[in-house]
């Protein structure tokens, strides 16, 4: 029994110096090996074995131990003259330091990505002065190529001057949102709001919007094709989180969604 301890003592002791040496010869990090417990290992062969053999393998083990101490302290010599400094030294340089010192060491080792210029006062006086200096908006509205009377009587046509509930207006639209979208669930905002004339292309998207704030429809728009989707819904929904949508009618866009139809 004391001759099977005695060469597991020495395969320990052969491990320990083999170690030792390859961190030596290959130059890695001599501080990845706990130094205290190789010591502690190396006393309790020592006591436990006192025979001549493990005697001389103890103080070669011994020596190997003691120049991995040694490659620990020209370690850290080597970064201490590079200039090596650790995470708590940083922390402390950061928080013994002036304002203007902080913002100096910023300014020279900030690489932005991204350009943003600044408001300055002198263009919020330009600003200021260009709209000062434009005429009221009755003279803009009198500019304009639309007649007065053609104005009313857009206004005049589009809603109650029809004669036309609201209420019943959305009830027909939401009926044909419900059956346009079908199993998909949705359908092409302008196949449904586009008619024959401007008039009543304003007059639908008007009772859409309608719709969607009383909950019976939502309107999602694709950011990069800038298409956007009706979805019906069967009933009432709460809605959550209320997020307004602005949608620019124009007269070219009037037959857009008829001309999909007849696709």
């Amino acid at each position: 029994m004391s001759h099977e301890k005695k060469m597991v003592s020495k395969e320990e002791l052969e491990r320990i110096i083999a170690l030792c040496e390859s961190i030596e010869k290959r130059g890695l990090d001599p501080f990845s090996v706990n130094v205290k417990e190789l010591l502690m290992r190396l006393r309790r062969i020592l006591v436990e074995q006192r025979d001549l053999d493990t005697i001389v393998l103890d103080a070669e083990t011994l020596y190997k131990i003691a120049v991995l101490i040694s490659l620990q302290q020209r370690w850290l010599k080597e970064r201490a003259s590079s200039l090596f400094i650790d995470s708590q030294l940083v922390s402390l340089k950061i928080a013994s330091a002036e304002s203007k010192q902080l913002a100096t060491a910023l300014a020279r080792s900030w690489r932005p990505i991204v350009k943003a210029e600044q408001l300055t006062l002198y263009r919020l006086r330009q600003g200021m002065e260009y709209f000062l200096m434009l005429p009221p908006r009755a003279r803009v509205l009198e500019k304009l190529p639309i007649a007065r009377e053609d104005a009313q009587r857009i206004a005049g046509q589009v809603g109650y001057a029809k004669g036309i509930e609201l209420e019943e207006e959305i009830k027909k639209m939401h009926d044909r949102c419900i059956m346009m979208a079908g199993s998909s669930g949705e359908v092409d905002y302008w196949s449904i709001v586009s008619a024959y004339t401007f008039e009543d292309t304003v007059w639908k998207a008007y009772v859409l919007s309608f719709m969607v704030t009383e909950g019976l429809a939502e309107i999602k728009k694709n950011p990069l094709t800038g298409e956007m989707k009706v979805i019906p819904y069967p009933s009432k929904q709460k809605r959550e989180k209320i997020a307004a949508l602005v949608v620019s009618i124009k007269s070219g866009e009037v037959s857009k969604g008829l001309g999909r139809k007849k696709e």
